[in-house]
């Protein structure tokens, strides 16, 4: 039987994701009712001070480019204290610019956020921030935090610990991401823009909904929702079912329904309708009415995971990641970008990670451009950087022009 690339490196990669289970029941209700935060762009920026600190360690001043280094404690830590890891607390990052620009009023720059396994800053800065110096076009590197120099020592890789970690993470980065767009502003730099790659392509976007002023936003490989990755991608099979089964029934409250139920309750604002589904009311989201059904369809394609292939994995186990990812990381539960963004979303054609039943970012965003490149998810990310620097380059020189 012939494997694609994608099914390859998921089969020879043995790291898990989530062997420590879902988090505990009050990190979960926590980052839901945060969730609902992310959902508006001006309650978001009104918990983030203005003049957030940060700390400058090193300028690097090479023949034709400045590197600043520099990091700040997460705001994610004093609004949510005690859900980041130690390690994580401090965010580090680096500022990649040309020694001089070629105009004075078009100064752009790119934040670039780290996919999965991206540690470091190493292969951004030789992919993206390097070569995009050369189109006269800054960059900035942070480090994910359970990545790098920010990652907890329990944890294996990028093997996630809990379910709870990758929304955390992916919170965390937005709020950070806007103490550096603020900074970069006050330097005086502009047009800005947020772009990333797989994991870095669904935190960019989340990061860029929450940017008052128009901006350039290139999610590169990305989906609009965690639930379909992780349960009809590969990715399906690097989860620890056996241990997220277990997990479901130490919980107070068992049985998908019940559990469910029981989180949105703490939150506020779940109507449970029927045996068919959930329907939630926010009245902080533009987008109120998603349904979730509660019997899970397996799907038949012949490139899904069957979850008799899936260890430990159970029908009831698998509704509830999508329940869960959904109510979390859906896209279409926060706001749409600000007027004037220059919006582009590099797809690949036969992305086996990111299955696209849930829909693409054009089916949210009305003014957003999709472009397919050949290929799969890890050829993509080996082969195709030229389309992601293009993509940047052309969204640049687009809002240059308006």
């Amino acid at each position: 039987m012939a494997f694609s690339m994608d099914q390859l490196l998921r089969r020879i990669v043995l790291t898990k994701f989530f062997t420590n289970g879902w988090g505990t029941e009050h990190q979960l209700t926590q980052f839901i009712k945060f969730r609902r935060v992310l959902g508006n762009r001006k309650l978001c920026a009104s918990l983030v001070d203005e003049n957030w600190p940060i700390t400058i360690d090193k300028v690097q001043n090479r023949s034709d480019h400045v590197i600043t280094s520099g990091h700040f404690l997460s705001p994610i830590v004093k609004i949510m204290p005690d859900i980041l890891p130690k390690e994580s607390e401090q965010c580090h990052f680096e500022i990649i610019t040309p020694s001089s620009w070629q105009s004075a009023s078009h100064q752009p720059v790119c934040i670039h956020l780290a996919g999965t396994g991206d540690h470091g800053t190493l292969w951004r800065r030789k992919q993206l921030a390097y070569p995009l110096l050369k189109q006269g076009i800054g960059s900035v590197i942070m480090e994910n935090p359970f990545y790098g120099v920010r990652k907890p020592p329990s944890q294996l890789r990028s093997g996630l610990l809990h379910v709870n970690d990758l929304f955390v993470l992916g919170g965390t980065l937005t709020v950070e991401s806007l103490v550096l767009l603020r900074h970069l502003e006050r330097l005086g730099f502009g047009p800005l823009g947020v772009s990333g790659i797989s994991l870095g392509g669904h935190n960019a976007a989340l990061a860029g909904l929450m940017w008052h002023k128009p901006l350039l936003i290139v999610p590169c490989l990305n989906g609009i929702t965690g639930s379909s990755i992780f349960t009809r991608g590969v990715l399906a099979r690097a989860c620890k079912w056996t241990k997220l089964e277990e997990d479901m029934h130490s919980y107070r409250t068992r049985g998908i329904k019940h559990m469910a139920a029981h989180l949105m309750q703490q939150v506020d604002g779940v109507k449970l309708l029927s045996e068919t589904g959930y329907e939630y009311e926010d009245s902080k989201s533009p987008h109120t009415n998603m349904k979730m059904p509660t019997e899970f369809d397996i799907p038949t394609h012949l490139h899904n995971p069957d979850i008799s292939q899936l260890e430990g994995s159970n029908q009831e186990c698998f509704t509830f990641m999508r329940w869960l990812m959904d109510e979390v990381s859906h896209l279409q539960r926060m706001e749409v970008p600000v007027p004037k963004s220059r919006l582009i979303n590099v797809l690949a054609r036969d992305d086996e990670y990111i299955p696209r039943y849930s829909g693409t970012l054009g089916d949210i965003w009305s003014d957003c451009e999709t472009r397919l490149v050949p290929g799969g998810h890890v050829s993509s990310c080996l082969f195709n950087f030229e389309s992601f620097r293009t993509a940047i380059i052309d969204g640049f020189n687009d809002m240059k022009r308006t």
